[in-house]
């Protein structure tokens, strides 16, 4: 059976150990809040056509609930179905979806040595955080245009790492170049303002350099780098 995207939105979120919890409007910033619902078995739900029966990790059915006339059903069951893989992070209090990122983190590793105008680094040991299509980071590069269209920010990792991958989002039409060693393009970058974040990786070979340099080419000021690894150390 092919695995194909749901014609309707999830919105609820569920611990990878069973135990539901809802985000109830915006109390759910402040913690977990008591609620009354309702187990829904009248629900059926059909993935390309075939009815599905969900279950938890110990194989135990389970219902979609029923609050506030709005349908929740269990993130760790939905994913499942999808083949998607899921994971909690206690930490954090966060449902993972999907491949995580693996390797060294270069924002949080790598202090940049040189910033152009208007650029800057957030590293998560600062305790800030930011939202960036639609999710929220704890450290990024931020570069803000205003004025000269060109911006650029320069690491040095020591030329230990073969691969980078990283995500990036713009508000403005942007070209975003990757250049290494003695201003080697390792990869560009033609960004659509205000689309959906992207995720690219681009070879390194052993470069000392890292640069990137942004040109913005349409309105708009702000662009975003974050989720940015690098291989671990060869």
């Amino acid at each position: 059976m092919k695995k194909k995207t749901l014609a309707f939105i999830l919105t609820l979120c569920m611990t990878v150990t069973g135990v539901i919890c809802f985000a109830a409007g915006a109390a759910a910033a402040g913690g977990l809040q008591e609620i009354k619902a309702f187990l829904n078995a009248d629900i059926t739900l059909k993935l390309d056509g075939e009815a599905q029966v969900l279950k938890d990790a110990n194989g135990v059915r389970t219902y979609p609930i029923t609050y506030n006339d709005t349908t929740y059903l269990p993130v760790r069951s939905i994913a499942g179905l999808l083949g998607v893989d899921v994971g909690w992070d206690q930490a954090t209090q966060s449902v993972l979806l999907g491949k995580q990122p693996s390797g060294i983190d270069l924002i949080d590793t790598y202090k940049a040595y040189y910033f152009s105008r208007d650029v800057g680094q957030i590293q998560s040991v600062e305790k800030k955080t930011e939202d960036i299509s639609g999710v929220s980071y704890d450290h990024w590069i931020w570069v803000y245009f205003n004025g000269p269209t060109d911006r650029s920010v320069s690491f040095n990792i020591q030329g230990k790492h073969d691969t980078l991958t990283f995500s990036y989002y713009a508000d403005c039409d942007t070209t975003l170049t990757v250049l290494g060693d003695n201003d080697t393009v390792l990869g560009e970058f033609s960004i659509t303002g205000a689309k959906v974040a992207q995720t690219v990786t681009i070879p390194l070979f052993k470069t000392n350099e890292l640069k990137f340099h942004m040109v913005r080419t349409g309105n708009g000021n702000n662009l975003r780098i974050f989720d940015a690894y690098l291989d671990a150390e060869q």
